[in-house]
């Protein structure tokens, strides 16, 4: 058994593959496994997967059909032996002490998961992603408050805190945790499947531990699902919000929930409309416009809208708010 196994799925990725599997090998950790699962790629990635495989006996490769990412990882899943399970995606790459420092610290403390800070590159800049918790071990109920919680949805159209993205490449996970729990990425979603993966095994933790150093490369990519058009976004995010709001309710966190997720049922309508109309969709108008009157029309959203409460009374808002008092006055 290794200690580490790391699960990379690949689609397309010839341009950046490289780069991500030459930081996986320069590794400081080196009782790792790296799966390679290559999702139906139609470029060289195959070819480069297989010649790494011959260079390295660590590395496994998996040849499907192309089946989505979230049927990639649960292949890399099901393959995986390691203590520990981390994932990483092909265009992005890792610092070489990642999984020896994030295996010291889970393994030393004894929690289900770790995450780490990350660097956010673009072509010209690499710019450090801090997550603003000074602990460095927080049990259940601070997961739930601090992380689970943001990463559902804001709670004010003003938040007083910073978005905790949903991404599984910032984490470690205990394999037996996972499997104790039947853990695995939904196939029936094509975008967010990691925020769900998240939330759902978050809400089962019963302790958490943080390493802060900065330790993953997330390079923005302008190719990704998340930055072209989708003609399948709105019925997507509707199922990824069932999915959360299913979990939650299990859970029996609805009530302490209900904004954020109502709030994020908006900002995914939002999401959706944008998606719609911006210069990226090639349909007619006749089509756009159809499309944005059945988000609006949508039941679910108009619930959602009558139910937020859209404002908490922050400190921003309550200074704003003086502010704007005194400007009265003064006219008076």
């Amino acid at each position: 058994m290794k200690l580490v196994s790391i699960i990379v799925p690949i689609y397309n990725a010839q341009n950046y593959l490289n780069r991500c599997l030459d930081s996986l090998l320069a590794q400081t950790l080196e009782d790792i496994e790296i799966i390679l699962i290559n999702d139906g790629s139609k470029d060289d990635s195959l070819a480069i997967c297989r010649a790494y495989e011959e260079k390295d006996s660590r590395i496994i490769v998996i040849d499907q059909k192309n089946a989505g990412v979230s049927a990639a990882r649960n292949a890399g899943l099901d393959r995986a032996s390691g203590q520990y399970v981390g994932f990483v995606d092909p265009d992005d790459w890792v610092e070489p002490d990642m999984y020896a420092l994030m295996y010291e610290k889970i393994h030393s403390l004894g929690c289900p998961v770790c995450l780490c800070n990350y660097y956010k590159d673009d072509k010209n800049n690499s710019v450090p992603k801090r997550f603003k918790v000074k602990k460095e071990i927080l049990n259940q109920q601070e997961v739930i408050k601090v992380i689970v919680s943001n990463m559902v949805g804001v709670d004010d159209i003003m938040p007083r805190y910073n978005y905790v993205m949903g991404c599984v490449w910032r984490c470690l996970y205990e394999r037996s945790f996972i499997e104790k729990n039947n853990l695995r990425f939904e196939e029936c979603i094509g975008f967010m499947e990691d925020l769900v993966f998240n939330v759902r095994a978050l809400l089962k933790v019963e302790s958490l531990c943080i390493v802060p150093k900065f330790l993953y490369h997330y390079v923005q990519n302008p190719k990704s699902i998340l930055h072209t058009y989708n003609k399948n976004m709105w019925t997507d995010q509707m199922r990824v919000h069932s999915l959360l709001e299913g979990y939650i309710k299990e859970a029996g966190l609805e009530e302490m929930m209900r904004n954020r997720l109502d709030m994020r049922y908006v900002g995914m309508a939002f999401g959706a409309i944008y998606n719609e109309v911006n210069g990226k969709s090639k349909a007619g108008v006749k089509y756009k416009v159809d499309k944005v009157k059945e988000i609006c029309g949508d039941e679910k959203l108009k619930l959602s809208l009558e139910r937020i409460h859209p404002i908490r009374g922050s400190a921003h808002t309550q200074t704003a708010s003086r502010r704007t008092v005194k400007k009265k006055s003064k006219a008076k």
